[in-house]
C-alpha cells in the first residue's frame, strides 16, 4: 500500500473506539447498495468468479495473483482479521441465483478517523449505472453510517473514468503517491481526499446524477 493517508489529524480516544466497534459489529453494507453482507470463507468461489473476469480481477492491484477460489479464501480471511481489529471490512452482494454481483473493500485508520474503500461490480451491469450508483453508496456508508472524518482514495493515471468520478462525488486531487502491490512491484498514483463536510457540498441533484451514470467503466467502483 502506498504511504496514505496524507492527512492524519488525530481522532479523540472515543471516537477511535467507536469506529473500531462499528467495524467490528456490522454485519450488512446498509444503504443504496442493499443486500451487501460481510464476505465468510464460504463466498470464496463466488467471489473469485466474479473477480476472474479480465476487466475486473486482473484491473484491480490490490487483488491477489492468480485469482482462484484458494487466493480469495485467504483475502476474505484477512479481511475477517481486519474487522476483528476494527480496522478493515469486505462487504459482498448476491443476486437471486447465489452469483457474487459486487464486493466492497474499506480500510479504516481509525486514529486518523479517516476510511478508504474499493471494489467492482460483475461485469453485466458495467456501463448501465451501477458504477456511480456504487461509489456513491460507499461514500454515502463510510460517512453517514461508519462516521469518518475524511475518506482518502488512490486511482491509475490513466483511469480517466474513476478520475472523472471521483471529481464529481468531489474529492479532490492531492498530488501522487506510489502504490504497493501484493506482489511488490509498484506503480505511481493519483492520491485523493475528501472531507465530510465536502460530501454535503454535492448537491442531492447533483448526486442523483451520479447514481445514475456508470463512470468507472471496466472495474467499477474500484479506485485502487
Amino acid at each position: 500500500m502506498a504511504d496514505i493517508p496524507k492527512t492524519r489529524t488525530i481522532a479523540a480516544d472515543e471516537e477511535q473506539r467507536r469506529l473500531r466497534d462499528f467495524v467490528r459489529r456490522a454485519e450488512w453494507m446498509n444503504g443504496r447498495i442493499a443486500g451487501a453482507r460481510v464476505a465468510q470463507p464460504g463466498d470464496a468461489a463466488a467471489l473469485a468468479r466474479l473477480l476472474a473476469h479480465d476487466s475486473i480481477g486482473p484491473r484491480i492491484y490490490t487483488m491477489p495473483n492468480p485469482i482462484n477460489a484458494e487466493t480469495m479464501k485467504v483475502f476474505i480471511e484477512d479481511h475477517l482479521a481486519q474487522r476483528a481489529r476494527g480496522d478493515g471490512i469486505l462487504f459482498v452482494s448476491f443476486n437471486a441465483d447465489g452469483e457474487a454481483t459486487a464486493y466492497f473493500d474499506v480500510e479504516l485508520w481509525p486514529q486518523w478517523s479517516i476510511a478508504k474503500f474499493g471494489g467492482a461490480v460483475k461485469a453485466e451491469r458495467q456501463g448501465r449505472g451501477f458504477g456511480g450508483a456504487c461509489g456513491l453508496a460507499a461514500v454515502e456508508w463510510c460517512f453517514d453510517q461508519l462516521g469518518v472524518a475524511r475518506i482518502c482514495e488512490t486511482t491509475a493515471r490513466d483511469n480517466d473514468r474513476s478520475i472523472r468520478l471521483l471529481s464529481r462525488l468531489g474529492f479532490r486531487q492531492l498530488g501522487e503517491v506510489i502504490s504497493h502491490r501484493p506482489d511488490g512491484t509498484t506503480r505511481p498514483s493519483l492520491y485523493w481526499e475528501m472531507e465530510r463536510e465536502d460530501r454535503y457540498a454535492v448537491g442531492s441533484s447533483r448526486r442523483t446524477t451520479i447514481a445514475q451514470q456508470d463512470s468507472v467503466g471496466a472495474a467499477p467502483p474500484n479506485f485502487s
